[in-house]
């Protein structure tokens, strides 16, 4: 892990993001102390569902959105 003061991340930011997206990890530091530390994001998991529109409740099937409400508040209120 890399590290790097406030003064040189806000000076060099571009170059230090660059880095940042390519995998690397900085830790800032203020008056010579940790502050913060820059760490590369996690990707996003991306959700594959192949037929979404199969499992979506619609007028002619299931129970309507009050059937669904009220079933959800039975013994609740």
């Amino acid at each position: 892990m890399k590290t790097v003061s406030i003064r040189e991340m806000k000076a060099h930011w571009s170059e230090i993001e660059g880095q940042v997206r390519e995998g690397a990890s900085f830790l800032v530091l203020n008056r010579g102390k940790p502050a913060a530390r820059i760490v590369p994001a996690a990707p996003r998991e991306v959700l594959v569902w192949d037929d979404h529109l199969a499992t979506a409740i619609t007028a002619d099937r299931g129970p309507s959105a009050e059937e669904t409400v009220r079933a959800d508040r039975e013994g609740r209120w």
